[in-house]
């Protein structure tokens, strides 16, 4: 192939006409002048993201992660740590390694406290750092042609709606990061190509790396790197075969090498995540995973609805009889094809579409099933695709000579028209999704009427409801409003119409009716039914515990109590639930057995020594309940149980165990007790 020709088009040149804008190169066709451009139009579409809160996820890497929250002395452990490590009823998750996100939330903790303010204005930050060096890159590849094709290219990428799930929210700046690094790598190319200097080739491949450590979104770049050198540069093929390989070690090493001090992955796959976790037939992972990418297509144009997860049962599995499946793939085929034919003569169109297919491939769920079937931000990288593609569409349509005079800036209107018929509806969209994104309530209010076959996002949004409730019923005490039980009902309710085993939709319900609104028996089938769905989270066996206790039938509550400590021995509190019963059925010497059992998974809880305490002075025995309340102080000093102590020992007339313990009060004055896990 030839390379570094000038691209053309099928159109000849043609003289301006007297309406075309001729204009005289100033600072908006300057570099300086472009940055401001690109800058000013970037805080115009995620300006308004800056007054949000924390939403969608972002607990995953933000102020209450429990490393993030220690700021700059976590760094060390942060890089050498998973991405998700937390346990639970329904037991471990471990997996991922993304640190680079989490190490800059943690200097941002350190320096401003975890303000999710300053965090929305940095993600800002890297969308116009973002901006800046595609256009760099668009401007360098396109070299032959006027400037003003890598502009509006860079302006319909940075417009597009997809992407305020990437910069909106916090959780996804492994997103912008992991571009950035791609990027960065493609850019270091170039120069490599054009300066032959091997410094150039090294920082491109650190870039990558970098850019993996974000996240594996980075991985088409394994095709983009040698697609765009082999068609826009003057590099020979063994070099690029030799970039090629440099550059998939460097993504092995970057996989692989965490393995070396992280713990084995836990992460189930789950059947409300995607389907195709489990569908063993090649055509219809292949017929299902084509109406996920007829889904993508459908986005790149008519970004409408967006919303925040999909899962089961958006995407239903289907054979090759589909419809959708048949239209994609002949859709698919076509602009493929188009690539193709227009490799040699056209290779500007040839690489958008080639950019927007391997840059969408990874999420096509064919090889590897994608959590959530497909999502709104996984059409980031394949965006820079669509937007080289679609801007080829318009200087073709409205016959523009893309070698013009780089002097003047000769668009006819019809180009500036038919830029602005994307540019002005992605704007004014993007602009108004970025309020859904202002926290995690208004987020599942504005995209939940959209989801009435996804089990886990009306779970979620159920939940959501569930939690602000019983929080708000406690601060206020007052019962909650029936609209909004109704609503948290209907939700759970239709998650289960979908798939009538899923436990957390069951958990809901019977938490509904039993801890909102007291109807402890008509939580119990609910209950019962999620034993049956996962009997091996504790939270089913607790929750049955508790509405029997609730019921008085004791010898229930006892089994179901027993039940936990079956399957998870660590569970404190259920031997401290246990220890109540047996205490209220006068067997004291069982429930301070059951205490101190607590005290080998706790060994610094003060609550074995209280309740033992408690036990003696309803006995009327002070003596022994003096002797483990002091047990208790030295695990925990508690003000209140010091005074009581100081109290006692003044009533005594022991003088220094009354100051002892009156010394203590004041040094704990302060402090508060943390209750037992």
């Amino acid at each position: 192939m030839k390379k570094n020709t000038q691209p053309t088009t099928s159109h000849p040149k043609s003289t301006p006409k007297k309406n075309n804008y001729q204009l005289k190169a100033s600072i908006w066709s300057s570099k300086t002048g472009i940055y401001a451009l690109l800058a000013l139009f970037c805080l115009a579409l995620y300006g308004n993201t800056i007054p949000n809160n924390f939403s969608l996820d972002d607990e995953l890497v933000t102020w209450n992660h429990p490393l993030v929250s220690q700021g700059i002395k976590a760094l060390p452990k942060i890089f050498t740590s998973p991405y998700v490590e937390v346990s639970g009823n329904a037991g471990t998750l471990i997996f991922g390694y993304r640190p680079m996100a989490k190490a800059t939330f943690a200097l941002e903790h350190s320096l401003t406290g975890g303000n999710p303010h300053v965090s929305h204005f940095i993600n800002l930050l890297l969308y116009i750092g973002l901006a800046f060096l595609l256009y760099r890159i668009l401007e360098r590849l396109f070299k032959k042609f006027h400037y003003s094709f890598a502009l509006i290219a860079t302006l319909i990428f940075l417009a597009h709606p997809t992407h305020t799930e990437v910069v909106a929210s916090l959780k996804n700046r492994e997103e912008l990061m992991a571009l950035l690094g791609a990027l960065g790598g493609l850019w270091y190319l170039i120069q490599y190509a054009e300066s032959q200097h091997l410094k150039y080739l090294f920082f491109a491949l650190f870039s990558f790396f970098l850019g993996y450590l974000s996240k594996s979104s980075v991985m088409p770049f394994l095709a983009i790197y040698p697609l765009s050198l082999w068609m826009f540069t003057d590099m020979n093929k063994r070099k690029i075969i030799l970039i090629s390989a440099l550059s998939l070690l460097v993504l092995l090493i970057a996989q692989l090498g965490p393995a070396i001090f992280l713990p084995d992955t836990i992460r189930p796959n789950a059947l409300i995540e995607n389907p195709l976790f489990f569908e063993k037939s090649l055509l219809r992972r292949t017929a299902t995973g084509f109406t996920g990418l007829f889904h993508y297509l459908k986005l790149m144009f008519w970004p409408h609805p967006l919303l925040f997860y999909y899962g089961y049962d958006t995407f239903p599995i289907v054979d090759w009889t589909h419809p959708k499946a048949l239209v994609s793939l002949l859709m698919h085929l076509m602009i493929l094809g188009i690539a193709m034919v227009n490799f040699k003569k056209r290779p500007v169109l040839a690489y958008g579409i080639l950019f927007y297919l391997v840059g969408i491939a990874m999420y096509s769920n064919i090889l590897v099933p994608v959590v959530g079937i497909v999502g709104d931000r996984f059409t980031f990288v394949a965006s820079i695709g669509f937007a080289i593609a679609i801007t080829w569409l318009i200087y073709f349509i409205s016959h523009t000579q893309l070698e013009a005079d780089k002097a003047l800036l000769r668009l006819p209107t019809k180009t500036m028209v038919l830029s602005l018929v994307l540019l002005l509806p992605y704007t004014v969209q993007t602009i108004a999704r970025n309020k859904d994104w202002k926290d995690l309530e208004t987020l599942y209010r504005a995209d939940i009427k959209y989801l009435p076959r996804s089990v886990k996002a009306n779970t979620q949004y159920a939940g959501n409801l569930l939690f602000n409730t019983y929080q708000a019923m406690q601060a206020a005490n007052r019962p909650p409003k029936k609209t909004i039980i109704d609503e948290m009902i209907h939700h759970y309710q239709l998650s289960l119409q979908i798939l009538p085993t899923y436990y957390d939709a069951l958990t809901g319900l019977g938490t509904i009716y039993s801890t909102l609104l007291g109807e402890h028996k008509k939580a119990i089938p609910y209950f019962e039914a999620a034993i049956q769905s996962d009997s091996n989270n504790v939270a089913g066996y607790i929750n049955l515990a508790y509405v029997w206790r609730q019921l008085n039938d004791n010898r229930k509550a006892k089994f179901y109590y027993h039940k936990v400590l079956q399957k998870d021995s660590t569970k404190v509190k259920a031997y401290f639930k246990l220890a109540e019963i047996y205490f209220d059925e006068r067997n004291v010497e069982k429930a301070v057995a059951l205490n101190l059992l607590a005290t080998r998974f706790d060994p610094y809880t003060d609550v074995p020594y209280l309740n033992i305490g408690n036990y003696h002075l309803l006995s009327k025995d002070t003596t022994k309940a003096v002797e483990w309340y002091e047990k208790a102080v030295e695990k925990q000093p508690n003000h209140e149980l010091c005074m009581k102590l100081y109290m006692h020992y003044t009533r005594k007339g022991d003088a220094a165990k009354a100051a002892y313990y009156k010394k203590m009060a004041e040094e704990t004055k302060s402090v508060v007790s943390v209750p037992a896990r």
